[in-house]
């Protein structure tokens, strides 16, 4: 007997905050990005069972480039 198992593992985004003005040094404008916070998670029958490695990235607003946020961030 076959019984199949779905099971995968992706990313995680949520947003934290928006509009906190950096330099992108990717596209060289200086925007809003979006602060996000970024799990791994891993679902089983599409039910999330498991989360790990939590990081912070800002995000830019123009070229979509995402590096790690700084400590000086603006949180909520």
């Amino acid at each position: 007997m076959f019984i199949p198992i779905i099971f995968g593992v992706g990313d995680e985004r949520r947003p934290v905050a928006h509009g906190v003005r950096r330099h992108c040094p990717v596209c060289g404008t200086e925007t809003p990005h979006h602060l996000v916070e970024a799990r791994r998670r891993f679902t089983l029958f599409f039910i999330p069972v498991w989360k790990w490695n939590r990081r912070r990235l800002l995000v830019c607003n123009v070229c979509g480039d995402t590096r790690p946020a700084p400590e000086d961030a603006a949180l909520p």
